[in-house]
């Protein structure tokens, strides 16, 4: 993404994760779009999942480092 770091105070992925968890190279598409999210997201801001999986399906991906 061409966002400046700490531009939004407001992310809302719909299904995005869903999506991409449904292709080639799953993992590292979603590590990528979490990591672009990280850096573009204030330090107080909000992300806010809509998806579709199991709960166990996909914190994995939004709890690592």
């Amino acid at each position: 993404m061409t966002y400046d770091d700490n531009f939004f105070d407001f992310i809302v992925d719909k299904s995005t994760i869903d999506a991409l968890l449904c292709g080639d190279n799953s993992f590292i598409n979603v590590a990528i779009m979490t990591k672009e999210i990280i850096r573009s997201l204030k330090l107080e801001g909000i992300y806010m999942i809509i998806y579709y999986g199991k709960k166990e399906n996909r914190i994995f991906h939004l709890v690592r480092k």
